[in-house]
């Protein structure tokens, strides 16, 4: 079990520093993305290579965002990538639930929207489908064109089939940047990035948070009278469990800064001695912003004609993860603030009913009393020599508890360990009299119920890193006996692709329909430029 020391006045420092440093008008963050494909069912991953860059170096921010936004300008889901050198190769997932609809897919980090919206805020559409909320249907839809015209692609045959080898030749004479083949998206025609000039009116101030080392949780309380002693607690739960504090500061405003923990589920907020949360919330880490009255999402209407081409986009969906490779997650170092003095493993003694007698057996660093009828525990301070006078910092999987007498009497069978810290434990500007730290078996707190006043909230760490997609997209081998129903045949976006040459082979799948090939190129003037070629797998 790992405890993260948070330090708030280091980040009000950082706060300070950013604002004087857009006052100096030093290089602001700016960033962009690419996707291989932009038509999904719901549940799938949609993958993502973004950077972030201030002036020509990688940007400072540690986390990038990826969110999709609905036409009514409500978040639907977020993913928070890590960015290593200012590059990020991750995904967002899909809801399973969202209606079949077009949708505003937008790429920021924590500054970049308030820096500069143009560039620090960049969208394109993608379009989602769900069959049990299906789209609108017609009875005869407006195709859009698809370009088959020779334009510096050239193909290796017309009419392809599954299992055969189409090798594309690509232009010459320019600087290709990017390559992708996937199945065309006939339902929408504004495929291409949108200019936030196009999309929104305005953007809700903010103050600057930067991301130096990991990502920042944002409080608010909504409370007038703000008091600023009072302690919250923030522990974050999932693999490993981390526990952080903060203060409000006269705004009602608190930051628990994470550092170096990655992965988590959820989070649960407390006030100190299980005080009252009805004002306290959680703020996202993406821009409100507000669309211009002029700009409007593509209306998805289908037609008795799609259902083929939906259906073999649908088996491509719902078989995606067992024909690509899984990426493998590295566990990151944790910070800790929380060392123990000693480590009891209960399976190593006979196990008693509740936790009181457990301590009064074989815990000799912690005592069990009655104080004005109420269970209480007092820890020993090996560095006075004497015991101290109140309940050490009492955790469950790094959830603290305040209800002693509760916990006294509760059946420790699902707890795994037991580590005790006697002596005064500093954490941020508290002090604690020692520590008695349970961890369960499963990091789910051991059956004990989350404190009444607490606030659960599903709240998604840092997306593991995807340590292995060199062949993301590749064909299914044969001894996998796994039908090739892939819609992204290649990108040369993933990390370890090999450098892109003026001719690509192909694997012709068996999702039968219109396939685009998508060549991004830079002149030698700086200008890019968009190749689309098309294909049809019968």
């Amino acid at each position: 079990m790992s405890y993260t020391i948070k330090f708030p006045v280091f980040l009000c420092l950082l706060l300070v520093l950013a604002k004087g440093a857009m006052a100096q008008n030093v290089s602001y963050e700016t960033v962009n993305f690419s996707i291989p494909k932009t038509i999904f069912f719901g549940g799938e991953r949609v993958w993502i290579a973004s950077q972030a860059t201030q002036g020509d170096f990688p940007a400072e921010s540690k986390i990038i965002y990826a969110e999709l936004v609905n036409r009514y300008n409500e978040s639907v889901a977020i993913a928070k990538m890590s960015l290593e050198e200012g590059r990020s190769f991750n995904f967002l997932q899909l809801p399973l639930n969202l209606p079949s609809d077009n949708y505003l897919l937008r790429v920021f980090s924590r500054v970049s929207p308030y820096q500069n919206l143009e560039e620090g805020l960049v969208q394109q559409f993608i379009t989602v489908f769900n069959r049990t909320v299906p789209p609108t249907v017609v009875a005869k839809r407006t195709s859009v064109p698809l370009s088959q015209e020779p334009n510096g692609i050239t193909l290796s045959q017309d009419v392809n089939s599954a299992g055969s080898t189409l090798v594309i030749t690509l232009p010459k004479d320019v600087e290709i940047t990017e390559v992708s083949v996937s199945s065309v998206n006939p339902f929408l025609t504004d495929l291409g990035k949108i200019s936030s000039a196009r999309v929104y009116e305005s953007i809700e101030k903010h103050s600057l948070i930067p991301e130096l080392f990991g990502h920042v949780i944002e409080a608010k309380l909504e409370d007038a009278a703000v008091d600023t002693t009072q302690l919250y607690y923030l522990s974050l739960h999932g693999e490993k469990s981390a526990l952080f504090t903060d203060r409000p500061d006269a705004e009602g405003t608190l930051f628990f800064d994470t550092g170096g923990m990655k992965n988590w589920k959820y989070l649960v907020a407390q006030a100190d001695g299980n005080g009252s949360l009805l004002d306290f919330g959680i703020i996202s880490p993406a821009p409100v912003t507000h669309y211009k009255s002029n700009f409007t999402f593509p209306e998805l209407v289908i037609s008795p004609e799609d259902q083929e081409y939906l259906n073999e986009l649908l088996k491509g969906g719902q078989v995606e993860g067992y024909f690509v490779n899984e990426f493998e997650a590295t566990l990151f170092p944790v910070v800790t603030g929380f060392v123990e003095d000693r480590t009891y493993l209960l399976d190593d003694y006979t196990r008693f009913e509740t936790v009181e007698i457990v301590v009064k057996e074989y815990i000799q660093e912690i005592s069990a009393k009655t104080i004005k009828k109420k269970k209480e525990f007092r820890s020993l301070d090996e560095v006075l020599g004497t015991s101290f006078d109140s309940n050490p910092l009492m955790l469950i999987d790094a959830l603290p508890i305040f209800d002693s007498d509760l916990l006294a009497s509760f059946d420790p069978k699902e707890f795994k360990s037991l580590d005790v810290l006697t002596r005064t434990f500093f954490l941020n500007e508290e002090k604690f009299p020692g520590v008695m730290s349970f961890s369960s078996y499963k990091n789910d707190f051991g059956g004990f119920p989350i404190p009444s006043n607490g606030i659960y909230l599903d709240y998604e760490g840092i997306q593991p890193k995807v340590v292995s997609a060199g062949s993301l997209f590749d064909a299914p081998t044969q001894d996998k006996n796994i039908m090739d129903w892939r819609t992204v045949l290649f990108w040369s976006a993933i990390p370890e692709t090999a450098p892109i040459s003026n001719s690509i082979e192909i694997n012709i799948p068996e999702t039968k329909g219109n396939f685009q090939v998508t060549v991004k190129t830079k002149t030698a003037q700086g200008e890019s430029k968009e190749y689309l070629r098309n294909f049809q797998v019968k």
